[in-house]
């Protein structure tokens, strides 16, 4: 398997179960090519599969094995694909929290110190008005 139909297969494995998860992160992805493409002239046709190493840890080559690795880490923000956490985005993730409620927790989320730390925020407002 190609590191592009990894990437796919997993997207659509999300989709399966949390449409709202996969069509957040096909948007990162969107955005990403097209910035490549902006910047790089290269189409999302023309993305390689892999590409150097040391470039790809450095973040400054587009491939589908980076794509492929940050939705592998379950990276919500997609700081691997040099995004930052937005307004937007946790807005987005508090109506992930809100409507699959308990599925998101700090144990089931990446290692993303920000994301857990958004997580708990979270939570802890929840518990706060249940407590009032």
């Amino acid at each position: 398997m190609s590191w592009k139909e990894y990437a796919i297969f997993l997207l659509e494995s999300i989709g399966i179960y949390n449409s709202d998860l996969m069509l957040h992160y096909y948007r990162k992805i969107k955005k990403f090519a097209y910035w490549y493409k902006k910047r790089d002239n290269i189409d999302i046709c023309d993305i390689p599969d892999e590409a150097d190493s040391k470039l790809e840890n450095q973040k400054k080559v587009i491939s589908w094995r980076r794509i492929a690795r940050a939705i592998e880490k379950n990276d919500f923000y997609m700081k691997r694909l040099c995004f930052a956490q937005t307004k937007t985005d946790d807005e987005e993730l508090r109506k992930l929290i809100h409507k699959w409620d308990n599925l998101l927790t700090e144990d089931t989320v990446s290692d993303d110190k920000d994301l857990i730390k958004f997580i708990e925020e979270e939570v802890n407002k929840d518990d706060n008005k249940t407590d009032e």
